[in-house]
């Protein structure tokens, strides 16, 4: 089971993530310790931990506003060794190549691209995976049965990330739906967000067949030194 970290992109800051309300994320503050430069956060983290994989978000070009490309340039460079799954609501496959394109021309190769069903515009799946070693993000936002058959067309299989928005804040995990998805993509590897709460349930998950979890607060609690329960977060 691979641990992959969770930052949450805002306005140049890192955030805390509860639930999906983005409207609602706070600059990142761990036992009155700010934490909100994502940098801070990551290098904290890797002098205990031995990550491979960040997942980060820009929420501000999910929503539609001015991205953070110039911060999120930055940490790959800081980061060479780490290989970060970007998820910054591509909505077209000529925004993945732009952006790719982008990083590419200054030889920065350590990404991956996420792209988000809750954010596509174009339905043909294909055109995503043209050029790039793309991630396929499946929101359960009660409308992601209508890709299931687009995702089945693909010749290639990618590797799913279920986001459980709504269950971020460690919330219960989705086992009934997990298991359901596993069985419908026997091809396909697993990565689940959403939910996880507790080392052993990321046990449990492995057992039944998923590859990897993206979580957070998980990691801030274990890392950081918070001990508050409430405090979860993915």
């Amino acid at each position: 089971m691979e641990t992959i970290l969770a930052v949450d992109i805002k306005k140049g800051k890192a955030v805390k993530a509860f639930a999906g309300f983005r409207l609602n994320y706070k600059p990142l503050m761990v036992n009155s310790l700010d934490y909100s430069d994502p940098i801070k956060l990551i290098r904290t983290i890797l002098k205990k931990m031995d990550l491979k994989k960040i997942y980060l978000a820009d929420l501000d070009s999910i929503q539609n506003l001015k991205p953070n490309d110039y911060l999120i340039e930055k940490i790959l460079i800081t980061f060479p060794e780490i290989n970060f799954l970007i998820d910054s609501g591509f909505d077209y496959p000529i925004t993945i190549e732009r952006f790719c394109n982008q990083l590419r021309q200054k030889n920065i190769i350590n990404f991956q691209i996420v792209v988000g069903t809750e954010k596509i515009k174009n339905y043909n799946f294909r055109n995503f995976f043209s050029n790039s070693d793309s991630k396929i993000s499946i929101d359960f936002n009660g409308t992601q049965k209508k890709w299931f058959k687009k995702i089945k067309k693909l010749k290639n299989k990618p590797e799913l990330i279920l986001m459980f928005l709504k269950k971020i804040g460690g919330r219960g995990i989705e086992w009934k739906q997990i298991r359901n998805m596993i069985k419908l993509f026997p091809e396909n590897s697993f990565t689940v967000a959403g939910g996880v709460k507790y080392e052993n349930q990321k046990k449990k998950l492995s057992v039944m067949g998923v590859d990897a979890v993206i979580v957070s607060t998980l990691i801030h609690r274990k890392y950081l030194g918070t001990n508050n329960p409430e405090d979860t977060s993915f």
